[in-house]
């Protein structure tokens, strides 16, 4: 899982330390997956060679693991999941949420709607595995995250502004997202994104002192 991990950006890292260590592993490919198809989407210029790369990982998620090819350290890590019981089927939810973005802007209520939850709702569940369904409220809040996350780095004006708006409905329309602890990464990214919606404001550098001991306060106490 090492070159994994360190494919992820501080930000995930740090929230990867809160997962339990029996579910690190899993954690880490949810974390490197989104990276991933976010990375596809990022540098793609034809909306045709963007549905060739993702239709490649869509493969990789539905062949059977004999089938797969060697020498990619995410793919071994697929495989490391299937073979202690995870079902991949939110995997899939998560590269179709990534698809959408494919598509030109503007977005219709039906497109951010599916966006969010596929994405929000795919890695959320996976992340957490089959034995813990998500209820009503923690769907909520993996698709403010998804829209959050949306905003943080869409470079369309008008369809980030639109992202974060309904961001804060969602948020606005739940209480504290809350997770046991082996769900304790994802009520991070839920209290990062809530915070802001509260606000009102997206916050400009993650990266700052502030933000990382408010991860780590949460990260250690869950309040």
């Amino acid at each position: 899982m090492s070159d994994v991990f360190l494919q992820l950006d501080p930000l995930r890292r740090l929230v990867l330390a809160y997962a339990k260590r029996e579910n690190r592993s899993r954690y880490a490919l949810a974390f490197a997956l989104d990276s991933r198809f976010a990375d596809v989407i990022r540098s793609t210029s034809e909306t045709l060679i963007g549905q060739m790369r993702l239709t490649w990982w869509r493969d990789i998620l539905t062949k059977a693991a004999e089938e797969r090819p060697s020498g990619e350290p995410l793919v071994a890590l697929i495989n490391e999941a299937e073979q202690q019981g995870a079902d991949l089927a939110p995997l899939l939810d998560l590269l179709e949420g990534w698809a959408f973005l494919l598509d030109d802007f503007p977005w219709d209520d039906r497109q951010f709607d599916q966006y969010a939850s596929k994405r929000g709702e795919g890695a959320f569940q996976f992340a957490l595995g089959r034995s813990d369904t998500l209820n009503d409220e923690q769907k909520k809040g993996a698709r403010g995250w998804a829209l959050w996350d949306f905003a943080r780095h869409c470079s369309d004006p008008a369809m980030r502004e639109q992202a974060f708006e309904r961001c804060q409905k969602l948020y606005g329309a739940t209480s504290s997202v809350r997770f046991d602890s082996s769900g304790r990464p994802l009520s991070i990214f839920c209290k990062l994104a809530q915070s802001d919606a509260t606000k009102g404001s997206l916050t400009a550098d993650l990266y700052r002192p502030r933000v990382a001991s408010r991860i780590i306060w949460h990260g250690v106490t869950g309040c």
